[in-house]
């Protein structure tokens, strides 16, 4: 066989494509149904492969479950950047975190409820629960830390405290929500007062209307 020319990338293999294929056959049918009323042959039937080649790429269905949470991981952090890593009560940031969280609660909400609710008894995906969480409320307890040494937030409750607090409120209000994207307006109004109580009222309004 002649070798590919030097510096030619190759394109994926035809396990990477068949891996794709569950994963993204996954993905469809946990938008219409919980992942107990999915078989082994609608995942293997949906990538174009039998029941026993499934096999070879995943053990279970849940081992196809833990591969798409890791793959929403990212997702679920993108645009966070400039709110967590930000200083102040800058509402346009924070807006724009929640709503990219909302998108992905809309169109992945029934794998990550789904997740959520395995958690307690399935490590694989309680180990990525903890993660997530951990992550997200390093980063804004340190943010929180930031805001009160420059006195742009009053005291309160220990920094990570807070920062739990804010992670399971938005947790569970996606998890209850029929329409995620509704509530942005209020996780926004609801944070910054949790955040910055002594502000005004009038100057939390003024910066929410800001907002794009």
């Amino acid at each position: 066989m002649t070798p590919a020319p030097a510096g030619r990338r190759r394109g994926p293999s035809k396990g990477d494509l068949r891996e794709k294929a569950i994963l993204d056959t996954a993905r469809e049918l946990l938008a219409r149904k919980p992942l107990a009323e999915i078989t082994i042959d609608e995942l293997a039937a949906g990538a174009e492969i039998s029941r026993s080649t499934f096999y070879f790429y995943f053990d279970s269905k849940l081992a196809v479950v833990v591969a798409l949470l890791h793959g929403l991981a990212d997702e679920l952090g993108r645009d966070a950047g400039p709110w967590l890593d930000g200083t102040g009560p800058d509402a346009p940031a924070l807006r724009r975190s929640l709503s990219a969280l909302a998108a992905i609660w809309r169109d992945q909400g029934r794998l990550i409820a789904g997740a959520l609710a395995a958690a307690p008894g399935c490590p694989p995906i309680a180990r990525w629960r903890a993660g997530l969480r951990e992550a997200h409320v390093d980063r804004l307890a340190a943010r929180i830390a930031r805001d009160r040494a420059a006195g742009l937030a009053p005291d309160g409750p220990a920094p990570r405290v807070l920062a739990e607090l804010i992670d399971d409120l938005r947790t569970a209000a996606f998890a209850a929500a029929t329409d995620p994207e509704a509530l942005v307006d209020d996780l926004v109004t609801v944070e910054l007062r949790m955040l910055y109580a002594d502000f005004p009222e009038t100057a939390l309004g003024r910066m929410i209307g800001q907002a794009p």
